[in-house]
């Protein structure tokens, strides 16, 4: 199943990755393994082990052997046999094969394992290189939101340069405020500047990840949902994450392996099974007959003990590493569960209160500046702050989408992945 799939995905052509049309949890999974340049690795790594688990169920080849044997040297007996190349020669053929003691069983049970483990560290890298692809995704969508936040202000900036050029040009404020208005303007733009190129640098990265272009969203709106999605799936269990589950699959790999080693104490003996057409009739031979025989060999030195000790160890390994890395994950959803709480408060605060009391307060100054009864000081400063504020809500989402982010990968779940992953070995 694998190999077919890595053979399809493989010859899938290349293409864009447009972020305005993503195709899904799932379908964006699929990309990354068709088209990530990085993941060739994983694609060799898994055809090769399901190529050794599917030769550990094949049975040992036979091995035909034939001979002529008693070829005459010398003087013959009798002395006066005529043709003695064809009446003393015996002709032999015969089958050899060898008969495993106990050692099938354990021989499977390692390499399927040893395929399983495969097949989920490349499961593993897979999500892990996703959810990278997600993080860059969540940057282009930021600075996205980020350059039309910018572009509103630079728009309100430049209305008001050109409403104080207006009112200095007839005397009512002085040329002083106007380039205090223009000044403003050109902090925008040089904002605005650098959020375009961090959309650019974005879709950069974006293109080494998964080797093809990337388009950006070039919406605001989508850039905003895709800010906004969760990765919540399934209850959270860290013993189902792919490298958890790979750490087990190794342990039982070497078990088997150890299992294996200590059978080889156990002689293998082979059958020999023949046919000899003998030619040498008139010494009283026997023309045609059969033979069979066994061997065996004798394991009086290499038993198996040293690849015993290195199963063994590399189970404990196994064991070791899946242990802390439960461990470890479950202590670090703590510190990413509480840092979401406080993001998620600072968000809904600056929504429901900051925010809508900053525009409150720079809508009321426009219209004073306007009329002449507020300095337009006292307007700059409140719509930097206004600016300040729309762009720490910026901030906070994309690291509210990071955290989401690294909660999937702590948890191994809520990223769909293609049915030919998940139904890995």
């Amino acid at each position: 199943m694998w190999s077919v799939f890595v053979v399809a995905l493989a010859a899938a052509p290349a293409s864009t990755l447009d972020l305005a049309h993503l195709p899904g949890d799932a379908g964006l999974a699929d990309f990354v393994w068709a088209h990530a340049p990085g993941l060739q690795a994983a694609r060799v790594r898994v055809a090769a082990a399901q190529a050794e688990a599917a030769r550990a169920r094949l049975l040992p080849d036979p091995s035909l052997d034939m001979s002529v044997n008693t070829i005459p040297v010398g003087p013959l007996n009798p002395v006066d046999l005529k043709d003695p190349l064809l009446n003393v020669p015996n002709l032999q053929a015969g089958l050899s094969v060898l008969l495993e003691v106990g050692k099938r069983g354990p021989r499977q049970d390692a390499t399927r394992e040893a395929a399983r483990a495969t097949a989920l560290d490349a499961l593993d890298e897979l999500r892990r290189r996703t959810l990278e692809l997600e993080d860059v995704l969540g940057d282009v969508a930021a600075a996205e939101v980020r350059v039309a936040t910018l572009e509103r202000l630079a728009d309100d900036a430049a209305r008001l340069t050109e409403l104080q050029r207006a009112r200095a040009d007839k005397g009512d404020t002085s040329a002083l405020d106007a380039d205090r208005a223009q000044l403003e303007q050109e902090g925008t733009w040089t904002a605005l500047a650098d959020a375009r190129e961090a959309v650019a640098e974005g879709l950069r990265l974006c293109s080494e990840r998964v080797g093809v272009p990337c388009l950006p969203f070039a919406s605001p709106d989508k850039a905003t949902a895709y800010l906004a999605r969760r990765f919540d799936g399934e209850p959270a269990d860290v013993t189902q994450r792919p490298d958890v589950r790979a750490l087990d699959a190794s342990q039982k790999s070497a078990e088997a392996a150890r299992t294996l080693a200590a059978r080889r104490v156990l002689p293998d003996p082979t059958l020999r099974l023949g046919y000899v057409h003998d030619r040498f009739v008139v010494s009283g031979n026997q023309q045609n007959s059969f033979f069979i025989g066994l061997s065996f060999p004798l394991p009086f030195f290499d038993r198996g003990q040293v690849d015993a000790r290195a199963a063994e160890v590399a189970a404990a390994s196994a064991r070791d590493a899946k242990a802390a890395l439960v461990e470890g994950a479950r202590s670090q959803l703590e510190r990413v569960a509480a840092q979401l709480a406080t993001v998620d408060a600072r968000k809904a605060r600056l929504r429901s209160q900051s925010l809508p009391l900053a525009e409150s307060v720079v809508s009321r100054l426009e219209t004073a500046v306007t009329r002449g009864a507020a300095p337009l000081q006292e307007l700059l400063l409140a719509r930097r702050t206004r600016a300040e504020l729309l762009l720490t809500l910026n901030d906070l989402d994309r690291a509210a989408f990071h955290l989401q982010v690294e909660r999937a990968r702590l948890t191994g779940t809520g990223l769909p992945l293609p049915q030919e992953l998940t139904d890995a070995p």
